[in-house]
């Protein structure tokens, strides 16, 4: 399974069906700030890499590094 595959799986486990999509490898999803916590707590346990979280207006923005 690609990485964007599983991260979307995580964000759709996580969240449901929150609106996220991938750009330029930037995951944006748009939710609250609680429930951006919760995903990249998430993401953590899934993926062995950092993440940045930031917000962009009413989406948050999840950057992999």
């Amino acid at each position: 399974m690609g990485f964007e595959k599983r991260v979307l799986t995580v964000v759709e486990d996580t969240l449901g069906n929150a609106p996220a999509s991938f750009t330029n490898g930037t995951l944006f999803v748009e939710c609250s700030v609680p429930e951006a916590v919760m995903l990249e707590t998430m993401l953590l346990k899934e993926l062995t890499c950092g993440i940045i979280l930031s917000r962009v207006g009413i989406e948050s923005a999840f950057d992999f590094v």
